[in-house]
């Protein structure tokens, strides 16, 4: 259950109708527990290295000049092959104890890993998490992001992939992406 992390370029950042105007990669371990505790403890751990990586990518965006981070609709898109894994195995383990928080029960969504972001963000656009691998997803990527962008769904996408090494860290790499027309 491990995709070893690209170094770089892929269909995203060589499609021409696509350019991505900033990037960034964090890592953590869930198993140390959440990286940050201020949205709530029961958040996934992933979830919250995704919202993380999220805002780091956001900061990095240049101003346009036109554009504002509140006129901007940015749609998320995530791609994890283990997504929540870690919150739905320490509710399983907890099952035998009575009953489970339905916040709990929630942040162990497989949605949680795109809809965190928004909701600790304000980001106004669609959302989606694929569950496989990125490398799988790479196809993918293009026409659902191309497809947004040009719908008039959102003005950008933060694609974020999250995946293991070997050793069990956890890693998203996020970026954020606009039409080459914006």
């Amino acid at each position: 259950m491990h995709d070893e992390p690209r170094p770089g370029g892929d269909a995203l950042d060589t499609d021409a109708r696509l350019r991505v105007v900033a990037r960034t990669r964090l890592s953590g371990d869930p198993a140390g527990g959440p990286v940050r505790r201020t949205v709530s403890s029961y958040a996934d751990p992933v979830a919250l290295l995704v919202s993380d990586t999220v805002a780091e990518a956001l900061a990095l965006v240049p101003e346009t000049g036109t554009d504002t981070d509140t006129d901007v609709c940015t749609g998320v898109l995530t791609v994890s092959e283990t997504g929540t894994l870690h919150t739905m195995r320490t509710l399983a383990a907890g099952l035998g104890r009575g009953r489970i928080s339905p916040l709990r029960f929630a942040g162990a969504g497989p949605g949680s890993l795109a809809g965190l972001a928004c909701i600790v963000h304000g980001l106004r656009g669609p959302s989606l998490v694929l569950t496989m691998p990125p490398t799988a997803a790479e196809p993918l990527l293009v026409p659902l992001v191309h497809g947004w962008l040009t719908t008039g769904g959102c003005r950008q996408v933060v694609v974020n992939e999250h995946l293991t090494d070997a050793a069990g860290t956890h890693f998203v790499r996020s970026r954020v992406v606009r039409h080459t027309a914006n």
